[in-house]
């Protein structure tokens, strides 16, 4: 059962293409840092602001929706990644494509991935994406439309994450309704 609503709105935050998340996320080149850290310093070098930004709408309530271009989270092998940007207060990434081990380790950590080029992103503008759908609008605009998260992956996105999925249903759940 699908428990998470599909479409999320929120605040557009915009990055580049080949985003190196390993360099921007992660503690393994911040020495005896912690991630509560890196979230607040996690992508300065890209964008200038993006932590305090980021922070701003966090505080404010506000999901993010981050909109990206090709290949994001390259290199990136670490889970740590996508907790950190769910501590960001990002809810949904909206990527022409992401790199296999990133998309893994962020559908596992419950963080939503929609692959779908993004024409024309304007930073901090409200923004609405149905996961289910891979529909991103923008100022009553269709501005990304890919391929939507399937059924088992809502499920996963629901629960948390996929050890929370486990852990609420005592092993893998039967998922056969969902494709009915």
């Amino acid at each position: 059962m699908i428990t998470t609503n599909p479409v999320i709105s929120g605040v557009a935050m915009v990055l580049g293409d080949r985003v190196n998340t390993d360099i921007h996320c992660s503690t393994k080149y911040l020495p005896g840092k912690d991630n509560q850290f890196v979230v607040g310093c996690a992508f300065e070098e890209l964008s200038a602001g993006f932590a305090s930004r980021a922070a701003a709408h966090r505080q404010a309530g506000q999901p993010i929706v981050l909109l990206a271009g090709a290949d994001f989270g390259i290199n990136s092998s670490r889970e740590q990644a996508a907790q950190i940007l769910k501590e960001m207060g990002v809810s949904v990434i909206v990527a022409q494509s992401f790199a296999r081990a990133f998309f893994r380790n962020a559908m596992n950590n419950g963080l939503a991935l929609i692959a779908a080029p993004v024409a024309n992103p304007v930073e901090g503008q409200p923004i609405t994406v149905d996961l289910m759908a891979g529909q991103v609008i923008q100022s009553d605009q269709v501005i990304a439309k890919g391929a939507g998260l399937s059924p088992v992956l809502m499920q996963i996105i629901s629960a948390g994450g996929l050890l929370p999925l486990l852990k609420q249903n005592q092993g893998w759940p039967d998922l056969s309704a969902s494709y009915n």
